[in-house]
C-alpha cells in the first residue's frame, strides 16, 4: 500500500524562505528553527536550505529538523560560490509567488513573514525588513553585526522579500569572488535590488518584519580590514544613480573625505608651509567628537590613532577599487 500523499508537498505555498548557507551548522540550526515556526498557517510558506559547505554537518543538522518541521522543509547541498547563487537555487526551487531570503546568521521573529507579505501592493516588488543585532549578543566595537532600522539603498539580503515575477525577471544574484569565505565578498544583494529597480519596480520598508542578526565577535584585523569596501566602485559604475547617495558623490563617506583632505594638507606642510597642517584639524574633531563607549573623557584622542589606521585601510581597498574598475569612489 503506498503512502498517504502529504498535504504540505501539494499544497502551494503564498511565500517560500530561502536560507543561504556555508557551514556554521548551529547558526543554521537557529535560523531554519526560526523559519519554520512562523505564525502563517503551515501550507502557506515552505523553507529551502540551499547549502555550500564543503562537509555535511550542515545538512544532518537540517534533515534532522523535517520530520517535526510545521512546514514543508528542503535542503538542498551544491558547490560554493557564494550566497549569491545558493539563493537562486532556492528560488528556483521556490513555489511561491513571493520569495524571502533569510540568512543563516540570523533569527526571524514570528511575525516576519505575515509582516513582510503585508508590505506589498500593486507595483512593489521589493519589501525589506527591519533587522536588528540579537537583543542576548554584546554589540562592540571588535564584533560585526547587521543593523537596518529604515530602507536602505544595499537591499541587504538578510532580510529582504522579492515578488518572484519582479526577481525570475532581474536574473537573480551574481557569483562571488570569495566563494569559500565564511565573509564573502558581497555586492550582490545591492546589484539585485537596483536591477530590479530599473525595471520599474517599487520598494518598500517592512518595519515589523523583524528578524535579529548574530553578533560576532571579529579580531582587530578584520575590523581594520573592511574588504567589501573593494567592490563598491564596481557597483558605482553599473549604477550612476548610487552617486548622489555617497558624500559629496565621489566619497564613501565623510570621514574618507576629510581624511583624504588631511593627507593632501599633510602633503603640502611637509612641501611648502606648516600652516597646511590646518587642513587635518577636520579628520581631527570628527574622530575625537564622535560618540564612544570605550574610549571616554582623557582617552578620547586615543580614538584618532586607531580610526587613522582604519581608515587609511578603507582608503587603499577603494583605491584599488576605483584603479580596477575606472570608476572613482574614494
Amino acid at each position: 500500500m503506498s503512502a498517504a500523499p502529504n498535504p504540505l508537498e501539494q499544497a502551494i505555498p503564498k511565500v517560500s524562505v530561502v536560507i543561504p548557507t556555508y557551514l556554521r551548522p548551529e547558526l543554521v540550526r537557529l535560523a531554519v528553527a526560526s523559519a519554520i515556526d512562523q505564525d502563517l498557517p503551515s501550507d502557506a510558506y515552505e523553507v529551502i536550505v540551499a547549502d555550500s559547505s564543503p562537509d555535511d554537518t550542515v545538512g544532518a543538522v537540517v534533515r534532522a529538523m523535517v520530520p517535526g518541521a510545521r512546514c514543508r522543509l528542503r535542503y538542498e547541498h551544491k558547490l560554493p560560490e557564494g550566497p549569491g547563487p545558493s539563493r537562486n537555487l532556492g528560488a528556483r526551487l521556490a513555489r511561491a509567488s513571493f520569495v524571502a531570503f533569510l540568512d543563516s546568521d540570523c533569527v526571524a521573529t514570528r511575525s516576519w513573514l505575515r509582516e513582510g507579505l503585508a508590505a506589498f501592493a500593486d507595483g512593489v516588488g521589493i519589501v525589506q525588513g527591519r533587522t536588528l543585532p540579537d537583543p542576548q549578543g554584546r554589540p562592540g566595537v571588535f564584533t560585526w553585526y547587521l543593523e537596518v532600522q529604515q530602507e536602505s539603498f544595499i537591499f541587504e539580503a538578510a532580510n529582504l522579500f522579492y515578488r518572484r515575477e519582479a526577481f525570475d525577471a532581474a536574473g537573480g544574484f551574481w557569483a562571488d569572488m570569495h566563494p569559500n569565505s565564511v565573509k564573502p565578498m558581497g555586492g550582490e544583494d545591492v546589484d539585485l535590488g537596483w536591477r530590479v529597480k530599473r525595471l520599474g519596480w517599487q520598494s518598500r520598508f517592512a518595519p515589523e518584519a523583524v528578524v535579529h542578526h548574530e553578533v560576532v565577535p571579529i579580531p582587530v584585523w578584520k575590523w581594520l580590514y573592511t574588504k567589501q569596501l573593494f567592490i563598491w566602485p564596481l557597483l558605482v559604475k553599473r549604477f550612476p544613480e548610487l552617486r548622489r547617495l555617497f558624500f559629496a558623490c565621489y566619497f564613501y563617506d565623510r570621514a574618507q573625505a576629510l581624511l583624504l583632505l588631511a593627507l593632501v594638507g599633510g602633503l603640502l606642510a611637509w612641501l611648502t608651509t606648516p600652516v597646511a597642517l590646518v587642513a587635518c584639524v577636520p579628520y581631527l574633531w570628527l574622530r575625537i567628537s564622535e560618540p564612544s563607549k570605550t574610549l571616554r573623557g582623557l582617552r578620547r584622542p586615543l580614538r584618532v590613532g586607531a580610526y587613522l589606521l582604519k581608515d587609511l585601510t578603507s582608503l587603499g581597498l577603494l583605491l584599488a577599487g576605483s584603479v580596477r574598475y575606472r570608476c572613482p569612489l574614494l
